[in-house]
C-alpha cells in the first residue's frame, strides 16, 4: 500500500497539537462521558451525548515496561466492536522527549507505529482486543524514559468534510478538544473549545490504517 509523505506530515502535525504537553502516568475515565460531534451548518460543535456508547467508553488505560517490552491497555464499558469499520480505538504511549508510539485498531486490523524520535519503528497487532480490553505490547528503544498514556476512542457515520458526525472518548478528559476549564466541558450546542480539530481528524485517524503497514509490507 502505497504510503503519502503529506499525509504522514499532517497526522504528526494533529497529533502533536494534542499529545505534546500531556504528562499523565495513567488514566482513568468515569463512565457516560462520551461526546458528540457534528456539522452545524458552518462550523463543527460538541455536545455532550445523553445515551449510552459502551463499546467506546473508556474506562481507563494504564502501561507496564518490562525491560524493554511496554505493555498498554485500554478497559471500556462494554465489549468493544474490533471488527466494525466504522469504530477506531486507540492510545498513545509518550515519553519526556517529546516522542511517542501510536497504537491503533479497526475493523479487525492495527499495530504500533513510532513517531518522532520513535520514526522508522513500526509492530502489526494480533487480535490484541478480547471482550472490553485492548491490550498491546511491543519493544521500546528507550526503557527509561519517563511516559504518559493517553486513550481515545471514536465512533463515525460518513466521516464526510461537511456532513459526518462522530462519538468520541478521551481518557484523560483533559486532552479532549471538546475540553475547557471551566468544569472540564467543551461548549454545548455552540463553538467548540479551543483547538477544537475538524472532522478532518477524524478522517486521519482512519487513514492512519495506512501507515501502520508502511515497515510490513517493505
Amino acid at each position: 500500500m502505497k504510503i503519502r509523505n503529506k499525509t504522514i506530515i499532517l497526522l504528526v502535525g494533529i497529533a502533536a497539537l494534542i499529545f505534546f504537553t500531556i504528562n499523565v502516568a495513567a488514566a482513568g475515565d468515569s463512565s457516560n462521558d462520551i461526546w458528540h460531534q457534528k456539522w452545524t451548518g458552518s462550523a463543527y460543535s460538541w455536545e455532550a451525548y445523553s445515551e449510552s456508547k459502551n463499546n467506546i467508553d473508556i474506562s481507563d488505560v494504564s502501561y507496564s515496561i518490562d525491560g524493554t517490552t511496554a505493555t498498554l491497555t485500554m478497559t471500556t464499558v462494554g465489549p468493544m466492536t474490533p471488527n466494525t469499520e466504522n469504530v477506531v480505538y486507540t492510545m498513545h504511549l509518550k515519553s519526556s522527549d517529546s516522542a511517542y508510539y501510536m497504537i491503533v485498531y479497526s475493523n479487525g486490523e492495527g499495530g504500533v507505529v513510532g513517531m518522532g524520535e520513535y520514526a522508522g519503528f513500526g509492530s502489526e497487532l494480533e487480535n490484541p482486543i478480547a471482550g472490553n480490553k485492548f491490550t498491546a505490547s511491543f519493544e521500546i528503544s528507550n526503557p527509561d524514559a519517563t511516559y504518559s498514556i493517553v486513550g481515545f476512542n471514536v465512533e463515525h457515520s460518513d466521516p464526510d468534510a461537511e456532513h459526518g458526525e462522530a462519538w468520541w472518548d478521551y481518557a484523560p478528559n483533559t486532552v479532549a478538544p471538546y475540553y475547557s476549564a471551566n468544569g472540564g466541558n467543551g461548549e454545548q450546542n455552540g463553538t467548540p473549545a479551543p483547538n477544537t480539530p475538524g472532522f478532518e481528524l477524524l478522517v486521519l485517524i482512519i487513514s492512519i490504517g495506512t501507515i501502520i503497514f508502511i515497515f510490513k509490507r517493505k
